[in-house]
């Protein structure tokens, strides 16, 4: 499978979003963190430094935040090492350092933090911040998949795909893969879409089924489900012919950078008419807002 399969290569900045604080609750408003992170509570020291690095309930400052991330960090708080060891991998309110981000993302993942085991075997993927190790990504992609981090299972579900660091096994592959896209995770869905489509890993081929999954890829702005929607479109595979979806999908594919996109609409754009290809880049825009608003509410 792994031949057919597209490896997202990540870097550290992979799982910035991935970081979510809980909410501040009523009870717990800047000052009252402040009062019981200067008594030495890790936690509300956490708290208000995301605070400040989100601006909620005060003015954003991302040194300020990232000077309490800190103190919480150096307590010991594995969610507070993550995010500090994020902020070095991203310049956010430090330096850029990408050793001293693995340093911080193994002191979270020795302490057992998902994202952090997510992170680090990222790190040993792409061998920034430390030497390139496949097995040893593995292994802390493993340790993070338990944990139920989609990322890793993907990870995890490349690895069996491509026989890195495991035999090589389809249906351990797809069993990953899908409990990544279950979660949501795009990159995930898109493989998950490539085995319906082919009838890999021990699934029966079904076209239906690879038109859902590329759709829910595709509307989290992964350019190769996109691509791939357009040429089931084009040519109704799995969901009734559509020029005018299939244009749609194609230029959202090609703007993200997917080139065999281009190439469709070269073949596709000309038998069209003007009202179907304004049609069709109304339909992009469309998309294009509400990929907007979505990642704003997710900030």
């Amino acid at each position: 499978m792994g031949r057919r399969l597209d490896t997202i290569r990540f870097a550290l900045a992979a799982l910035v979003c991935a970081c979510l604080a809980a909410p501040l609750g009523a009870s717990q408003d800047p000052d009252a963190l402040r009062a019981a992170a200067e008594q030495g509570d890790a936690d509300a020291a956490y708290r208000l430094g995301r605070a400040y690095q989100r601006g909620d309930g005060v003015l954003r400052d991302r040194e300020e935040g990232t000077r309490w991330v800190r103190t919480a960090a150096e307590q010991g708080h594995p969610r507070a090492q993550n995010d500090l060891g994020r902020a070095y991998a991203n310049g956010y309110g430090v330096p850029r350092d990408a050793e001293e981000a693995v340093r911080w993302f193994r002191l979270a993942a020795d302490n057992g933090f998902a994202i952090a085991q997510g992170n680090l075997g990222l790190a040993y993927t792409s061998g920034i911040g430390v030497e390139q190790d496949t097995d040893e990504a593995l292994r802390w992609f493993q340790l993070a998949a338990e944990q139920d981090l989609p990322v890793a299972q993907h990870h995890v579900g490349l690895a069996y795909a491509n026989g890195t660091g495991v035999a090589e096994d389809d249906e351990e592959a797809l069993r990953w893969f899908r409990l990544a896209a279950d979660q949501g995770h795009a990159a995930a869905q898109h493989n998950l879409a490539i085995a319906y489509a082919n009838g890999l890993g021990g699934v029966s081929q079904d076209a239906a089924q690879a038109v859902r999954w590329f759709q829910l890829a595709a509307d989290q702005g992964h350019a190769a489900a996109q691509g791939n929607l357009g040429i089931a479109y084009s040519n109704g595979l799995g969901i009734d012919r559509d020029a005018v979806e299939a244009v749609r999908w194609f230029r959202l594919a090609e703007e993200r950078g997917y080139s065999p996109a281009g190439f469709a609409l070269t073949e596709l754009e000309p038998i069209l008419t003007f009202e179907e290809l304004e049609e069709a880049e109304r339909l992009a825009d469309e998309w294009r807002a509400a990929y907007r608003r979505a990642r704003e509410t997710t900030r």
